[in-house]
């Protein structure tokens, strides 16, 4: 081998190893010259988002009273008082219905209620509100006038702690009744005609002149109408609430 060709191979081979030097020398500045949001777009993981804020925890349900019972009156047994009530003690009562003689026959039975609170000389007592018992003995209408009307009552018992207790007594006062007009009938349209035919003939019996014809006339037209009234029927009624005393005829024990 020459001089010449053992200078040509060494000249290349540092050509060679110049060129491989400036090659990495090139890539290092690329890198360094890389920008950087470069390399969090080629990151292999993702960027972990932000943690999402719990959710506020749901107010608690408002706790719901219980519910209270209302009171409730005490009932009028619970204030009886044990003892006794004498003899002529006086029971204001007031009727729970509404008694008439065509509604209610002898031997029917209603309610009444005490209106004030009774006591005995031994400590006993009924307080208002206790109910009594009492029982038709006569029930007929007025036949010709209010004033025939029969309607009358006896105690039969009192409660006293939910039971009854047999009352000695009478029936001493009773509440103005009321009247009701039977309704017509042939009989009942008899005796207003009856009536009118008489105070006809009082008025002829008046008016024999000129000057008494008007007098006469009123006068028997008044007579009929009395006489159709006092000829008429009428039922009789207590009415509803109506006042009643019970006067005791015996002591009346209350336990």
């Amino acid at each position: 081998m020459t001089l010449n060709t053992i200078r040509g191979a060494a000249a290349a081979l540092t050509l060679i190893a110049f060129a491989a030097c400036g090659g990495d020398d090139s890539a290092e500045r690329e890198i360094e010259l890389a920008p950087a949001g470069a390399d969090a777009a080629l990151a292999d993981t993702a960027e972990t988002p932000a943690a999402t804020p719990a959710a506020a925890p749901a107010p608690a349900a408002p706790t719901k009273a219980p519910a209270t019972t209302a009171s409730r009156p005490a009932s009028s047994t619970s204030a009886v008082r044990s003892g006794v009530l004498g003899a002529g003690t006086v029971i204001e009562v007031a009727s729970g219905a509404r008694v008439c003689t065509n509604t209610y026959k002898v031997g029917d039975r209603f309610t009444a209620t005490t209106t004030s609170t009774e006591g005995g000389t031994t400590g006993g007592s009924l307080p208002a509100g206790t109910e009594v018992t009492l029982e038709v003995v006569e029930s007929a209408r007025g036949e010709n006038g209010q004033d025939k009307v029969k309607l009358a009552f006896k105690p039969v018992s009192v409660s006293v702690r939910g039971r009854a207790v047999t009352l000695a007594a009478d029936v001493t006062q009773v509440a103005a009744l009321q009247y009701e007009r039977v309704q017509s009938t042939g009989t009942q349209a008899g005796k207003v005609a009856a009536g009118a035919a008489a105070g006809a003939v009082a008025g002829q019996l008046l008016g024999k002149n000129t000057k008494s014809t008007v007098a006469g006339a009123a006068i028997g037209a008044a007579a009929g109408g009395a006489v159709a009234a006092a000829t008429t029927d009428y039922h009789g009624c207590l009415p509803a609430q109506g006042a009643l005393s019970i006067t005791l005829k015996e002591p009346l024990r209350i336990s």
